[in-house]
């Protein structure tokens, strides 16, 4: 992350196979910013597109009346969009970091009061999409049990974990760069080493131009790569799930003894409270055992040296 002229905002976007929306959303960002206080740039990610985006990209770069302003980061391939975030975060120079996505579902016109809610104190604000104007079993369902998952790991809730647009302080993204692959979901991370968290509700509209790139099978990679990175905190709770279960069991199997050569009740009449016992108490041993190798395992592969998740090719 840059440290030298320093400013008050950027604004990173992830673009892939964006071309449409690139000239609208420039628009549309420097009319919002044009208009406030503070110093800002915009920084484009190119996540190795394969349309005209970069051809646009430079077009705009070259006709900008202040090329200062506007700054491209060109990925070697296809990272995600989240690698391509953390490639921005790299190379921003603005005190509070912006992320929003080039598809102008979110009008950026609520970076301004996301910048206010910062100035107020917050590190992080989430946006919070309303009205969502998507497929309902492909990212409506899909979002709400990811937003469960992450909302278990940090123990922080938030009505949106997976609105793209989000700010937070640049010192938070120079802290993530110690986390490794667990950056690929740096919104979670992120929200983990903040303090104070606010929330600006936004108004999500349908796709202009192009086409959405998430498929159900990106959220199914996105889920293993979730439990890849985080699965320290979900194998702790399976082994606490585990545990609290052995207890109920030996409980029950106290009770069944003691029903039956205390107050001498037959085996038959008991049968059903003593498979319950030897059931749960099987159960639970497994997932005790399967919780505490999971936190080893991951234990191990966090001490391994950690790749690279982006890989930039060109800067300008």
């Amino acid at each position: 992350m840059g440290t030298g002229d320093s400013m008050d905002l950027s604004v990173i976007i992830p673009v892939y196979n964006e071309e449409e929306n690139i000239p609208l959303l420039y628009g549309r960002l420097k009319e919002v910013l044009s208009g406030a206080a503070y110093s800002w740039e915009l920084i484009f990610v190119d996540d190795g597109s394969l349309d005209g985006s970069l051809r646009v990209l430079r077009e705009i770069k070259i006709g900008s009346d202040n090329p200062s302003q506007l700054r491209m980061v060109q990925l070697s391939r296809n990272f995600g969009q989240h690698p391509a975030l953390v490639a921005g975060f790299s190379v921003a120079k603005g005190k509070v970091l912006v992320t929003i996505d080039a598809d102008l579902q979110i009008d950026p016109k609520y970076i301004v009061e996301m910048m206010g809610k910062m100035a107020s104190g917050f590190d992080f604000v989430s946006g919070v999409r309303l009205q969502r104007e998507d497929s309902f079993l492909l990212r409506k369902c899909p979002s709400r049990v990811l937003n469960l998952l992450f909302g278990s790991v940090t123990g922080k809730k938030l009505r949106d974990y997976n609105c793209p647009l989000n700010a937070m302080r640049a010192d938070i993204a120079l802290t993530m760069q110690d986390y490794g692959e667990m950056q690929r979901f740096y919104k979670v991370l992120a929200i983990r080493l903040a303090a104070r968290i606010a929330e600006v509700e936004v108004v999500h509209n349908m796709r202009r131009k192009g086409s959405s790139k998430y498929g159900i099978f990106d959220l199914v990679d996105l889920f293993f790569d979730f439990v890849t990175n985080f699965s320290k905190q979900l194998f702790q709770r399976l082994a606490m799930v585990g545990f609290g279960l052995c207890g109920i069991s030996v409980l029950g199997g106290l009770i069944y003894l003691a029903l039956r050569f205390f107050l001498g009740l037959t085996p038959e009449t008991l049968l059903r409270l003593q498979a319950l016992a030897l059931i749960g108490f099987t159960f639970g041993m497994q997932l005790l055992v399967l919780g505490v190798l999971g936190d080893f395992v991951i234990r191990i592969y966090a001490k391994m040296e950690p790749k690279p998740i982006y890989h930039i090719k060109k800067i300008w």
